[in-house]
């Protein structure tokens, strides 16, 4: 049937249309789709069906009322297969019809069983299987036939009419214009490789904001800004060393808000009563912490507020570290060495600024997560 169909194409259609892809539709058109059950998917009815029995008395059938399990199975393929026999078969083949694209059988007998019920129905199951397991084995090797023989088939028929395009061409050297029939190819070489369609992309759905987040540019410049502030307040006046934690962290935010802004007007606000904090559309991008300096302990425990604070998003922080001691070399010493005895710590400290180094931490709730924090010590002078 392929070869014929070849030779009922037109001649444009030969020519212009690449190789391979008439191949393929050949190979799809005339290949063999074994049918495939779906046994996941099969139905059955119940109901009363007039039974023949055989009256042993009068030697005769008779019709009595049974009871009969009517079983449809779905099925992928091509329903023909069914009415073929494969290469290999026994003379029990399974009694069944089709329907459309499903396998129709019945149990029926004046009484009936639940083993009776289930027997039959694997018996037909296995004949169905077997059968369709031969006619697997049986059109296998199709589609490489199909294709050898229409490949072959089209090439011929190319070279043909390729051949017979050169001769009539020929004409003109004897003066004899050739008439184009309608429909003919203008060219008579081999066409260059149909395009295939480029597929469109599905529609779009409308993307979600993106989660805002510091850069790197921005973090060293709050950084900057917060550092040279404190430098600011260590060489100012007593009066101002004294300031309790709030107060000294109004000061901060001073230079932050005249460097950013935002559309609310302040792009830093505190949360709680020491949170310096930079916000965008309700998610945090800077958390600074305040604290005066207590111990290594309360240092760690700052540490782990500040941690408790941020989420997976939140990368970039600080802790502000005010310090009223005599001994301001050994506190920042020791604001070098106890983070590292942090079990959330991961890195540092890498030097940022004469009293600020940073460490990076893993974030509690997500041990992948790294988190960069600046620990920033101020001086304040003994009281």
């Amino acid at each position: 049937m392929a070869k014929q169909e070849v030779e009922s194409l037109t001649e444009e259609r030969v020519l212009n249309t690449d190789i391979e892809q008439l191949v393929a539709y050949f190979v799809e058109k005339f290949g063999v789709e074994v049918p495939e059950l779906d046994f996941e998917n099969a139905t059955a009815t119940e109901h009363e069906r007039n039974i023949e029995v055989h009256d042993r008395w009068d030697d005769r059938w008779v019709s009595v009322k049974g009871m009969a399990i009517d079983f449809e199975i779905p099925f992928s393929g091509e329903a023909d297969v069914f009415k073929m026999r494969p290469d290999t078969w026994d003379t029990n083949p399974p009694n069944a019809t089709i329907k459309g694209q499903s396998v129709c059988f019945s149990v029926a007998a004046r009484e009936l069983s639940e083993e009776q019920v289930t027997q039959s129905f694997e018996r037909i199951k296995a004949s169905l299987i077997q059968y369709l397991g031969w006619h697997e084995t049986l059109w296998k090797g199709l589609p490489g036939q199909l294709a050898a023989a229409a490949r072959g088939q089209i090439e011929h028929r190319r070279e043909r009419l390729l051949k017979q395009k050169k001769v009539a061409s020929s004409l003109s050297t004897i003066g004899v214009k050739l008439k184009e029939k309608p429909g003919d190819a203008k060219t008579f070489t081999p066409p260059a490789v149909k395009q295939k369609i480029s597929p469109k992309l599905p529609p779009m759905k409308k993307a979600r904001n993106p989660e805002p987040t510091l850069d790197a540019a921005q973090y060293t410049t709050i950084i900057g800004l917060l550092s040279g502030s404190i430098e600011s307040i260590e060489q100012s006046s007593r009066r101002m060393r004294e300031l309790d934690e709030e107060s000294l962290r109004d000061i901060l935010l001073v230079p932050l808000n005249s460097h950013f802004e935002s559309a609310k007007g302040e792009a830093f606000n505190f949360s709680g009563k020491t949170d310096i904090l930079i916000q965008h559309e309700g998610s945090n991008l800077f958390v600074a912490e305040c604290k005066f300096w207590k111990g290594e302990k309360q240092l760690l425990e700052a540490i782990d507020q500040l941690l408790g604070y941020l989420t997976w998003r939140d990368t970039k922080t600080a802790l502000i570290v005010f310090n009223r001691n005599r001994d301001f070399s050994q506190v920042r010493k020791q604001l070098e060495t106890a983070p590292q005895k942090h079990p959330n710590y991961a890195s540092g400290p890498t030097s940022i600024h004469e009293a600020a180094n940073q460490f990076k931490f893993t974030l509690p709730k997500d041990e992948e997560r790294e988190i960069l924090v600046s620990i920033i010590g101020a001086d304040l002078g003994s009281t």
